[in-house]
């Protein structure tokens, strides 16, 4: 019997929290609390669906800015929730989402540097898979640019496959860990799979079933070629509905900024000591959300 494979919103709730933290951590790298980079961090914990009050408490984390990767290293225990794929899917994840956070800002500095470094590490991510998932994060930026053309990302996909399937990163992990750009058409399907799961139509059931065939790790001659020589207006209609989809999560993600400025509103309101620890924390995590969802109203929606 095939072992069932969860994606990151489907893992334990610890285990999404905990996957959470370590992104966290990539902010914690600015005094300031980048705003760039919480909305980022923001954008992905809401794809991965962390619960409002997990959101709650994370932001709560946040606020602790002696805690480092070392002691949340010590709250790791995949072993016990995940199979092999899925723990794949979560160290393999966490770098693509981890490098995304790093670079909102336009700036990498050498302590977020040696955050990334050392969490490479602790999961075992070799130099060059690290390189493949920067160079994915590269390729991102021209995703849907018009001069780009579809034997430009054949090219592409052809490349980032042969690369992925070198380094040891199964397309499983791919087609669960989210939209990978350089992947063209790849990258789409996966970047729609629920989306496709729910039309189960004629129109949909060829793009469902390279989907499936994905998340199994197969991709027979028959399915490449597909990808490969799909018609520019099939392409246009899937591109079309990642675009749909990428809007409804920056929309979802502000939707999660206003709850939660308005839970920490109203926490600070019932707060009897106003000048405390605790008063001087709920005011800066509201001044910080509200920076976050003001970014958010300000720019538009990109793929993470």
């Amino acid at each position: 019997m095939n072992e069932k494979i969860r994606d990151l919103e489907n893992m334990p709730l610890n285990i999404k929290l905990i996957y959470s933290k370590i992104l966290s951590l990539m902010t914690l790298t600015d005094d300031n609390y980048d705003q760039l980079k919480i909305s980022k961090l923001y954008t992905i914990i809401n794809k991965i669906q962390l619960p409002s009050m997990e959101r709650i408490q994370l932001m709560k984390f946040i606020m602790e800015k002696e805690i480092n990767f070392i002691e949340i290293s010590k709250e790791i225990y995949l072993d016990t929730h995940l199979n092999d794929q899925e723990k794949n899917i979560f160290r393999f994840s966490l770098m693509k989402d981890l490098i995304i956070i790093m670079k909102a800002n336009y700036i990498e500095t050498e302590e977020e540097k040696r955050l990334l470094k050392d969490i490479q590490d602790y999961f075992d991510i070799s130099k060059e898979q690290l390189s493949f998932f920067e160079e994915e994060y590269e390729l991102d930026r021209c995703f849907f640019d018009d001069t780009i053309s579809d034997n430009k990302f054949k090219e592409i996909t052809k490349k980032t496959i042969s690369t992925a399937t070198a380094l040891g990163i199964p397309l499983t992990v791919i087609y669960y860990s989210g939209t990978f750009k350089g992947l063209g058409l790849l990258g789409t399907i996966s970047g729609l799979r629920d989306l496709g799961m729910k039309r189960r139509t004629g129109k949909y059931s060829l793009i469902i079933g390279i989907g499936t065939s994905i998340a199994l790790g197969v991709i027979t001659y028959k399915t490449l070629e597909y990808i490969l020589n799909v018609r520019k207006d099939e392409k246009t209609k899937l591109v079309h509905l990642m675009k749909k989809n990428m809007e409804a999560l920056h929309e979802a993600t502000k939707d999660s900024l206003y709850k939660d400025i308005k839970y920490f509103t109203y926490r600070m309101i019932e707060t009897k000591d106003k000048t405390g620890q605790y008063a001087e924390d709920t005011l800066k995590i509201i001044n910080i959300l509200k920076r976050t969802v003001a970014t958010l109203e300000n720019t538009e929606a990109v793929i993470i």
